[in-house]
C-alpha cells in the first residue's frame, strides 16, 4: 500500500481540546480530535496504511480489519482538507 505524507503545520492544542493544523498554501486552520491527529503524525512518508492500521489495533486493541477501514476512512477524509498526500 501506499505511504501518504502529511501537509501543513500543527499549531497546537485548542482550548475546545482539538489540535490545530495550519495549511501554509490555503491559510486555513483545520482542527483534528485525538484520533484524527494520531494519523495524521504517522502520516510520515514512511509508514504504510497497513502499518498505521497495525499501530492503531495493537494500541485500541480493536482486530487489525476493523482499525484499516478507520484508518482508511481517517486518511481519506483528512485527504479532502488537503492534510495528507500520497
Amino acid at each position: 500500500m501506499s505511504q501518504p505524507y502529511r501537509h501543513g503545520r500543527l499549531m497546537g492544542r485548542g482550548e475546545n481540546g482539538l489540535w490545530s493544523v495550519l495549511d501554509g498554501e490555503t491559510g486555513i486552520e483545520h482542527s483534528l480530535n485525538d484520533s484524527a491527529r494520531a494519523i495524521w503524525e504517522l502520516c510520515d512518508g514512511n509508514t504504510t496504511v497497513d502499518e498505521m492500521a497495525a499501530a492503531v489495533a495493537e494500541l485500541t486493541g480493536m482486530p487489525t480489519d476493523d482499525a484499516l477501514r478507520d484508518v482508511v476512512r481517517a486518511l481519506d477524509d483528512l485527504k479532502g482538507l488537503g492534510l495528507v498526500r500520497q
